[in-house]
């Protein structure tokens, strides 16, 4: 599989890069026009196009917080945001915003599209993470055939969903499988992967790269090596990410690093090491997660306290508004989000369906609510809505 698309025929390679400044503001003019036509299209009234519109940007404004300095990353002449988010311009924007607009004044319990879907592939992982949210469910043998992953994803089509993250156990150790997936979808799908790094090589970037990929998320919890070698129990664990990085980035797939931001991590100087570090490797954006008392976690008291969750709300606009940072990764911030407009997941812009097919919440509230295989999403996600999602509440107009 891998030697096939390495023999088709080459694709040009244009790295990733930040656009900031004018370009960027012009950008941002280009997709309000865009989203004002849609307006127009779906609402046939230039007037209520127009007021929809201002609702809409709004709503986007309060999500993003108070961001001054706008970025976009820049890849294969689209432009992204955030790693949770499809790129403009393209169909999947379109239906993005399409969907934003029929939860303005909507009172619908399910909306008919989600923005994302975490999707684990493997049961399997090489590594022995301290936080591993999948630990009781890792295994050396992995429960869904390549079949039943398919099944699995012509049904996350099928709700019109074009933004896929696959996840795990580690994802990677699925490699022929994962690029058949990828392949089987329609060229508009976004593929994410969320990696540890483990094994992507340049060849393997290559060859995910002519399949289709989109992105990856690389995790990294700490700046120094050895405290993240740590962290993932192996040694060898900060040089695979440092390749990997260095390996999407030569064949042009966009480079997330995905930080468990702990109690003992967070600090200034450690968020600003880390940041300085991800420049340095020419990393696109930084995702910032908090830990949850699951998996490994659970018996830990791991979630962070609201004093360390402001030192990460205040460093998460300060580097995204400060425009001596124009040239450094963007940040994205799922929890600032969460506090100010209520979750996003249990079925309200994603959910997360595990590496035995069963649907979830997120991947920190592992209640089971029915079989991807089986069931139908409209009536997992009505039942997600009644179980909530940990303390965040749920608005399913927002």
């Amino acid at each position: 599989m891998e030697n096939d698309l390495l023999n088709a025929p080459d694709i040009t390679i244009n790295s990733s890069r930040i656009i900031s400044g004018i370009k960027a503001g012009l950008i941002k003019t280009r997709i309000n026009i865009r989203i004002l036509k849609l307006a127009i299209e779906v609402y046939k009234n230039p007037v209520k196009a127009y007021k929809i519109l201002r609702q809409l940007i709004i709503r986007i404004d309060k999500v993003q917080g108070k961001i001054k300095n706008l970025r976009y990353v820049e890849s294969d002449n689209k432009y992204y945001w955030s790693v949770d988010y499809p790129a403009w311009p393209s169909p999947t924007f379109d239906m993005y915003i399409k969907n934003e607009f029929n939860r303005i004044g909507s009172n619908e319990k399910v909306h008919k599209s989600l923005q994302t879907i975490i999707f684990a592939i493997t049961n399997r992982c090489s590594l022995q993470c301290k936080h591993c949210f999948e630990w009781d469910k890792l295994d050396n043998v992995d429960k869904l055939s390549l079949e039943e992953l398919k099944t699995v994803l012509n049904k996350i089509l099928a709700q019109g969903i074009r933004h896929i993250q696959l996840s795990g156990g580690e994802p990677l150790v699925r490699f022929d499988d994962m690029i058949e997936l990828i392949k089987s979808a329609d060229s508009e799908t976004n593929f994410w992967i969320l990696t540890s790094g483990f094994g992507l090589t340049s060849e393997k970037a290559a060859t995910l790269k002519k399949a289709g990929l989109t992105g990856v998320n690389i995790s990294l919890d700490h700046w120094n090596h050895t405290f993240h070698n740590d962290f993932r129990n192996n040694n060898n664990s900060f040089k695979w990410v440092k390749d990997a990085v260095k390996n999407c980035k030569e064949n042009g797939i966009i480079v997330s690093l995905s930080l468990c931001a702990t109690k003992e991590f967070i600090s200034i100087d450690n968020l600003t090491k880390y940041l300085e570090l991800a420049k340095e490797w020419k990393v696109d954006f930084i995702r910032i997660l908090e830990p949850r008392n699951v998996g490994r976690f659970i018996n830990n008291d791991a979630e962070i306290d609201s004093a360390q969750q402001k030192i990460l709300e205040e460093f998460y606009i300060y580097i995204n508004s400060d425009k001596k940072y124009r040239e450094y990764p963007l940040l994205n911030y799922p929890g600032y989000h969460q506090r100010k407009v209520g979750c996003f997941g249990a079925g309200n812009r994603y959910l997360y369906i595990d590496s035995n097919a069963d649907f979830h919440a997120c991947p920190f509230c592992l209640q089971k609510q029915g079989n991807a295989l089986t069931d139908s999403f409209n009536d997992a996600i009505l039942k997600m809505k009644e179980k909530k999602c940990h303390a965040f509440k749920m608005n399913y107009n927002d």
